[in-house]
């Protein structure tokens, strides 16, 4: 997202777009991004600086840690970070602080549900749908 710093003021300008997972290079072994990364953001004038409050909304496909099935995970980020105008240029273009806000924000261990029972050792079956006869 790019946006001329002399269309900024001190009356919030709203911009919103659609990024293509690919676009920015987020998916991982265990995390597949499913829909658009959508970005709705607010650049505000500030003295000296510029402050942007965005919020990041997607879907993600996701390989339980646990129990390796598959499933559907909302995302939802609030990002805040104030930008110096002494720093910038004719653009402000805050693309590579939103990816890397989608980064750090990716869970260490990746769960189905918090409570997942995972795989039994011994024979395999997933424990979330039925019990095993070990």
């Amino acid at each position: 997202m790019k946006v001329a710093v002399e269309k900024i003021s001190s009356e919030p300008l709203r911009l919103e777009q659609e990024i293509a997972p690919g676009l920015w290079d987020v998916d991982s072994y265990d995390i597949v991004f499913a829909d658009p990364i959508h970005i709705a953001a607010d650049f505000l004038m500030k003295p000296g600086q510029i402050q942007v409050e965005a919020r990041i909304t997607t879907q993600r496909l996701i390989t339980c840690s646990r129990c390796l099935e598959k499933t559907k995970q909302g995302i939802d980020y609030k990002f805040i970070k104030t930008y110096n105008l002494d720093s910038l240029g004719e653009y402000l273009d805050i693309d590579q602080d939103l990816r890397e806000e989608i980064l750090i924000n990716f869970p260490m261990k990746v769960l189905c549900k918090p409570d997942c029972k995972g795989l039994c050792p011994d024979c395999g079956v997933n424990l979330n749908i039925k019990k095993c006869n070990c």
